[in-house]
């Protein structure tokens, strides 16, 4: 007779930023996928992984028609907090499965946003005031992302682990979507093991 409780789970979670499974939520005119990136989604559930996604803090702070912002128009106390908020519920995700057994295997989000970034954000003392013909390219520099930095700090206040974080470069128009999958899935082979 099987176990009650048991079923075909994997008990492995990535969690991953909203625009990378509905590119709905990106700022107008950054978008280079039509709905998801597909190449994401087939990538994680190869891998048996679970998918929790996180919810788009500029969506929820500023609406779907906002202007594109950097990371210094975003780093104030009001965005800060709002995104403190939203990451103390997803670290109440990552205890809950902790305290079942389950992994998280990773954060995946968007590398070049001023929110989401992970190694690439966006910063440029010239945005601001009113609304100018500025090129994003121009903006991207190393750095993590106010929710990001945000989200870590709240997993190490809850003295959990850090999971490793992964930014897809997809708001860098630089890199080849192609070159990103491929470093994307390597990555999620790493997580895996």
């Amino acid at each position: 007779m099987a176990e009650r409780n048991k079923d075909a789970r994997s008990g492995k979670i990535m969690f991953v930023s909203s625009c990378l499974l509905n590119t709905n939520n990106k700022v107008k005119g950054l978008a280079r996928y039509p709905g998801m990136c597909k190449e994401v989604f087939d990538t994680l559930h190869e891998n048996d992984l679970g998918i929790q996604q996180m919810d788009c803090p500029e969506t929820l702070y500023l609406g779907i028609h906002r202007w594109w912002a950097t990371k210094n128009l975003y780093d104030n106390h009001g965005f800060r907090t709002h995104c403190r908020s939203l990451a103390e519920r997803v670290v109440t995700y990552m205890e809950e499965y902790k305290r079942e057994g389950y992994k998280t295997v990773g954060v995946l989000s968007c590398d070049g946003s001023p929110t989401c970034g992970v190694t690439i954000t966006s910063y440029d003392k010239n945005w601001g005031g009113s609304p100018a013909d500025l090129d994003y390219n121009l903006a991207i520099i190393k750095g993590e992302g106010v929710y990001i930095e945000e989200l870590k700090k709240a997993i190490k206040d809850r003295g959990l682990d850090v999971p490793p974080f992964y930014g897809l470069a997809l708001d860098d128009e630089s890199v080849d979507v192609d070159k990103i999958i491929r470093d994307f899935r390597d990555f999620v082979k790493k997580v895996c093991v």
